[in-house]
């Protein structure tokens, strides 16, 4: 683990500070092959039993995250499709609907192929190009994010860190106590916050660069290290 000209003892007062822990799911709670590891939930698990919040921040869908989130003994909240919707005890919170069904309307007017979400709507692959388009004609409140070959078309005032700050609201928790981790260009809004930053040997240089704090791991690997420091901290 590396720090920003910050000594073994100022790494252990950040970490011994975080009262939640918001993590991007996959490449970041999953290893690089996208597989959820035992030890990895078990690592999280640990965290929880001790007091510790999670909440799980990714552009997947609600759906898939609300399983994902069964493995786990707890999860106190989930911010999915890149912070449009926000669940928690069993209530569903979605930001700027009414922007992502007009976001709808075009694409489908546009002839984009796509999978409308609870908010954004998912780009099947192979149709940036036409994605781009018809984005271009709704720059004032919409963008489009791509990953890879795919991509999700979003209302432009939404973004990870507008969920996360709403879950954490919820929760009554602080951003200054929430420890964020992720691995991609869209985790790069949580790395806005004031809040512990911690990258993974495998997230890209735009958030290595914001960071607080690298790891050495990768995803998965990272999660397990990065409980083991909080809770060796907070019992110190």
């Amino acid at each position: 683990m590396t720090g920003k000209a910050r000594s073994e003892l100022e790494n252990r007062n950040l970490f011994a500070s975080v009262d939640v822990i918001a993590s991007d799911y996959d490449r970041t709670l999953t290893g690089t092959d996208l597989v959820l590891r035992a030890e990895t939930v078990s690592a999280v698990d640990r965290a929880s039993k001790e007091g510790i919040g999670i909440i799980i921040v990714s552009g997947r869908g609600l759906r898939f995250m609300t399983r994902i989130s069964r493995t786990f003994e707890r999860v106190d909240a989930l911010v999915a499709e890149n912070g449009a919707v926000v669940a928690m005890d069993g209530e569903i919170r979605r930001l700027s609907q009414r922007t992502g069904h007009m976001i709808a309307e075009v694409l489908h007017d546009k002839g984009v192929p796509f999978i409308k979400g609870e908010v954004i709507s998912y780009i099947e692959k192979g149709f940036l190009a036409e994605a781009e388009k018809a984005v271009a004609s709704m720059n004032e409140y919409a963008r489009l994010v791509k990953n890879i070959d795919s991509g999700m078309v979003l209302p432009l005032d939404v973004d990870k860190d507008r969920g996360l700050k709403l879950a954490l609201q919820l929760m009554g928790k602080k951003v200054e106590k929430t420890l964020v981790v992720g691995d991609g260009e869209n985790d790069v809004s949580l790395f806005n916050l004031p809040s512990l930053k911690v990258a993974l040997s495998n997230s890209v240089s735009l958030l290595k660069d914001r960071a607080d704090i690298v790891l050495d791991s990768p995803g998965g690997e990272g999660i397990v290290e990065i409980v083991d420091r909080v809770l060796s901290s907070r019992q110190e």
